[in-house]
């Protein structure tokens, strides 16, 4: 049979799709892959920074720092204090930074920076578990009354009779008292609100109804404890976050009485300690401030920084040698997502029919988007054509070549950028923060795709421009 030139290509994709199928199958059969060592995870990564000023008096200012749990694991930790010495205390319930200096003046920083990933649970309660009579010695500090959790106060005491009356099943009573607390209002009080203190006012934060909720299951004699910790929402905060849990059949299972989250937690809920703690606790009259960096980004390998449960058993890996050895993760996962990503774009230019600017360009400012954030590289991608579009014109009337056009208005695109990345500091233009710490590379597609724009508007006019732009994005 003659080999054609459809035979030959319907010869080459079975070559291919065969080499796919074996490679996956050496990937799972001799390296020992697992199914979850291959689907990808979301990280965050967190900075922790610290500001404050000595005023000649012995300083110390102390934090709490994430542990790795069967829940979340935490990588690529560093800690940045010049001046200052370090410790750390670490048990079953903690890890605790403590920062001091004898006699400190002047200014002082701490960042704290980690990558974290983590899974979401939920707990299925069985509706026959009964309330137990008894629990093990080691419980008594999870039923003890304290200052701000009045366990024994007359007022929770009735209120706790009230929501639970004669009933005997533990996920019932749990049930009524959630019910009860997360119905109550929501005030974002500063400090501390103890549990007699939300129930009198019917309103509290966080903290006031995890309170409130661990007082009335120790009245009721289960075992109960505070959570303190980090709802990891990308962008710049101050706010940390509290919630409870409650000691069943061997388990501490979740409740967030403020969020309505009953035995169970969401993957952006990074714990940093349990206990009625503090987060921060530091000298006074230091000037004390703080904020918290939070990104989100996607690993798509279990040897990537950040996996969880990684149950492969591989005794090579390329992609952990490589990071190993200093290459770059950022350029790693842009030659590993490249090739399909132009495979994507030639099936819509050439199949569909779209009309992109070039071949590669999109894949480019695809992967740029990817390290500004959906919303701000759009957003970017759209202020480009405008910046163009408005330099354009008064440049046309100079009389200036080409070259020396399109090289004002590239400058033009990169100083917008960089005053929209200092803008972004301020609270109120929040929503281009990603700009401010992007790398030079989507800078770097940004104003390519601003000369690509350039040359479109001299060539076929502003509306082809803008088609050939929302048809790239």
């Amino acid at each position: 049979m003659p080999i054609n030139r459809r035979n030959l290509i319907t010869i080459t994709m079975v070559i291919l799709v065969s080499a796919m199928v074996v490679l996956i199958g050496l990937k799972f059969i001799l390296f020992g892959y697992s199914m979850e060592s291959v689907i990808p995870v979301e990280t965050y990564s967190v900075r922790t920074s610290m500001t404050f000023t000595g005023n000649g008096d012995d300083l110390v200012v102390r934090t709490f720092l994430p542990q790795t749990t069967d829940r979340q694991s935490v990588t690529n930790e560093t800690i940045i204090a010049d001046g200052l010495e370090f410790n750390r205390d670490s048990n079953f319930e903690y890890d605790r930074g403590n920062w001091l200096q004898y006699r400190t003046e002047g200014d002082y920083e701490i960042d704290i920076n980690y990558r974290v990933a983590i899974q979401p649970v939920r707990y299925e309660i069985s509706s026959d578990i009964r309330l137990p009579g008894s629990y093990p010695e080691s419980m008594t500090p999870y039923l003890e009354e304290t200052e701000d959790i009045q366990v024994n106060s007359p007022e929770i005491v009735s209120k706790t009779r009230e929501l639970v009356g004669e009933e005997e099943y533990l996920l019932n009573i749990l049930v009524n008292l959630f019910d009860y607390v997360y119905g109550l209002g929501s005030k974002p009080f500063k400090g501390t609100t103890d549990a007699l203190t939300a129930l009198r006012l019917e309103e509290a934060s966080c903290n006031g109804k995890s309170r409130l909720f661990v007082a009335m299951a120790r009245n009721l004699g289960i075992p109960s404890r505070l959570v303190g910790g980090l709802i990891l929402n990308p962008g710049t905060k101050r706010t940390s976050h509290q919630w409870l849990e409650v000691f069943i059949n061997g388990y501490w299972v979740p409740f967030d009485t403020l969020n309505g989250h009953f035995a169970k937690l969401p993957k952006n809920y990074l714990t940093l300690y349990h206990g009625d703690e503090v987060l921060f606790r530091h000298s006074r009259n230091i000037g004390f401030d703080y904020h918290f960096d939070i990104k989100k980004s996607t690993v798509s390998n279990s040897r990537l920084p950040g996996f969880i449960n990684d149950q492969s058993g591989a005794s090579f890996n390329a992609i952990d040698r490589l990071i190993k050895g200093g290459f770059s993760l950022s350029i790693l996962q842009f030659l590993l997502v490249i090739p399909f990503a132009v495979l994507f774009v030639v099936f819509f230019k050439n199949v569909i029919g779209l009309r992109t600017y070039g071949t590669f360009l999109p894949a480019l400012m695809a992967m740029a988007v990817q390290e500004t954030g959906l919303q701000a590289g759009l957003l970017a991608f759209v202020l480009v054509l405008f910046i163009t579009v408005l330099a354009r014109y008064p440049l046309e009337k100079l009389g200036l070549l080409h070259t020396p056009k399109l090289a004002i208005m590239m400058v033009a695109v990169i100083f917008s950028l960089l005053a929209i990345s200092i803008l972004s500091l301020n609270q109120e233009w929040s929503g281009f923060s990603a700009l401010t710490s992007a790398a030079v590379f989507p800078i770097a597609i940004l104003t390519i795709t601003s000369e690509r724009i350039a040359l479109t508007i001299s060539e076929e006019g502003i509306m082809t421009s803008i088609s050939v732009l929302f048809q790239t994005l």
